[in-house]
């Protein structure tokens, strides 16, 4: 096996793209936590249909991008000292998913009037 093959294999990359969701700390949930974020990705869905209907591949791809920032901030915020575990881990990806999602959202109509 070529050296840069080994490498690669104990010493993982740090993730370069922000729309992808960090499998090593999704495998850190519990079953209740991910299935917790299941359904509150479905009612963000659900309540954008209409962008979602606008242009789909757009909204799929910040959807994307909005999902792993906030599990990025709800993994810093579990890992407060005084936190809950998973029980943080949800509100804060429950309370920034939405408020994520709109004003990416916003921005996309804004720039699209602005054109």
């Amino acid at each position: 096996m070529p050296a840069k093959g080994r490498t690669t294999a104990t010493n993982p990359q740090p993730l370069e793209r922000e729309d992808i969701l960090n499998p090593q700390a999704i495998s850190t949930l519990s079953a209740g936590a991910v299935s917790a974020m299941s359904a509150v990705g479905a009612a963000v869905i659900k309540k954008n249909k209409a962008a979602l209907r606008k242009n789909a591949d757009w909204f799929w791809h910040t959807f994307a991008k909005c999902e792993a920032k906030a599990a990025r901030l709800a993994e810093e915020a579990a890992r407060d000292p005084e936190a809950w575990g998973d029980a943080t881990f949800v509100e804060t990806y429950a309370r920034q998913l939405p408020k994520l999602l709109t004003a990416a959202l916003e921005a996309h109509e804004k720039a699209l009037e602005g054109k």
